[in-house]
């Protein structure tokens, strides 16, 4: 059964506190309070004063937003608003703190700058779903926010954060009581349509989803327009597992963005063809891979650099690029035209595959504009979608000849000679790098860089 702190308020149609009782008093740490934007940040007063607009006499509406308590902490607040009939029009609140949830799950998790589920939670919740018996039929999304990384660069972070929680904010109020939503990267959402069946109605959510947040940004500052690209795909008919189900999903996020962003594409077999088995053969290609445990592979690679005088390094990143289903991965020292190391996946015939050793010159690396993408950890995550088109065109460029989606770069400023490890994801098909996974091959790049011979 599940459990909330609850406190009641009533408020006038400006937000001016008529009533509230001392243990909401206690709770948000203050003796009085005036006015609701007391404790509610502007974005989500915001939100409210929507939510309270909506509301005809006599009727309810259902808003979240955050409440500063008396920690400091911004809390995530589900409240019931009712408005009452006549002149007055008072607005009734009854306040539920959803992040004291006790339920028998004490998995349920909220991200704490959303208020969505998060990732772990929403994961966990798909994969359960597709493990149902009989099977449940639903519709499965993933949706990222176009240029993110942009906003970052031209109006700042906390902007960025902004953005981030207004589109939860429009995400959660387009799906309502059609599903979940949970946040699983940056500017990353996951979307289950559990009780939506058929693609008129999904058609209809992610249409309200991307228009309205195209609407909110229209008229803002020069430069702020902020569009979504969503890839969706129905359970079970074109999935057998939540894996593939989310490979194929992936498939068509990156369409969306390939065909050019603000847009969503839902698989559709007569359009997109027959990508089952595609995918079935890159999951089994790749099961060996994906069950390596990267704890264990991470811990004997880091005791091989720690107490033997030589590694074959050849050998370490053939491991790395296999285990982290990667396409290529080099290694720079000094001369950024020709590389010290450099491997590449091969398909073959009969769902096989081959490591082979290649060269490539990767002159971008010390461009100016490519070094504003290191963050403090001396590490770059690249994802071609996301790149300024105007600040970057050479790295554009040279990632579009050369085929490639999605690169790690981590500067080795400790080594002798500058040196650079590039790991490459180039397949449309390759699994999307967690945030752990990132963290391991950063840790391996630090690896090599205090135990290589050129330091």
């Amino acid at each position: 059964m599940e459990q909330f702190k609850k406190y009641s308020i009533v408020a006038d149609k400006n937000m001016d506190i008529v009533t509230a009782g001392d243990p909401f008093l206690t709770y948000i740490g203050m003796n009085e309070l005036h006015n609701m934007d007391q404790i509610v940040p502007p974005q989500d007063m915001i939100q409210l004063r929507n939510a309270v607009f909506a509301i005809d006499p006599g009727s309810f509406n259902l808003s979240c937003f955050r409440i500063r308590t008396s920690s400091g902490k911004l809390n995530w607040i589900a409240a019931n608003i009712t408005k009452t009939e006549g002149r007055e029009g008072l607005i009734n609140m009854e306040l539920s703190d959803i992040q004291t949830l006790k339920s028998d799950s004490p998995q349920i998790r909220l991200d704490e700058m959303t208020g969505l589920l998060n990732k772990q939670t929403i994961t966990d919740y798909a994969t359960a779903l597709t493990a149902m018996y009989p099977r449940k039929q639903f519709y499965f999304c993933l949706m990222d926010i176009d240029h993110f990384k942009s906003v970052n660069d031209n109006f700042g972070h906390m902007k960025g954060d902004e953005v981030i929680i207004d589109v939860a904010h429009i995400i959660r109020d387009c799906v309502g009581e059609n599903g979940l939503v949970g946040r699983i990267g940056g500017d990353e959402f996951m979307i289950v349509l559990e009780n939506v069946t058929d693609k008129p109605k999904c058609r209809e959510v992610l249409s309200s989803i991307r228009e309205t947040v195209e609407s909110k940004y229209k008229e803002m500052e020069a430069g702020l327009n902020i569009t979504v690209s969503i890839g969706t795909a129905f359970y079970p008919d074109y999935a057998d597992d939540y894996d593939m189900l989310f490979k194929l999903t992936d498939k068509m996020l990156y369409l969306a963005k390939t065909k050019g962003r603000n847009r969503y594409i839902i698989y559709t077999p007569e359009i997109h063809g027959d990508v089952n088995a595609e995918l079935k053969v890159a999951t089994a290609t790749h099961k060996k891979a994906a069950e390596k445990d990267k704890l264990t592979l991470m811990l004997r690679l880091m005791s091989q650099f720690l107490h033997e005088t030589e590694i074959p390094i050849r050998n370490a990143i053939e491991e790395v690029l296999v285990a982290y289903d990667l396409d290529e991965l080099f290694i720079f020292y000094g001369d950024l035209n020709k590389c010290r190391y450099g491997i590449k996946r091969v398909d073959l015939p009969d769902d096989k595959y081959q490591i082979e050793d290649t060269q490539n010159d990767m002159p971008f690396l010390a461009d100016p504009a490519f070094m504003q993408l290191f963050d403090d950890n001396h590490t770059a995550i690249v994802n071609i979608f996301d790149l300024n088109k105007d600040k970057h065109a050479q790295l554009i460029e040279y990632m579009e000849k050369n085929e490639r989606r999605f690169m790690v770069v981590y500067h080795m400023v400790e080594a002798r000679k500058t040196g650079y490890l590039v790991y490459i994801n180039t397949r449309e098909n390759s699994r999307r790098l967690s945030e752990s996974d990132i963290n391991d091959l950063i840790y391996f790049a630090r690896m090599v860089e205090l135990t290589s011979s050129d330091r």
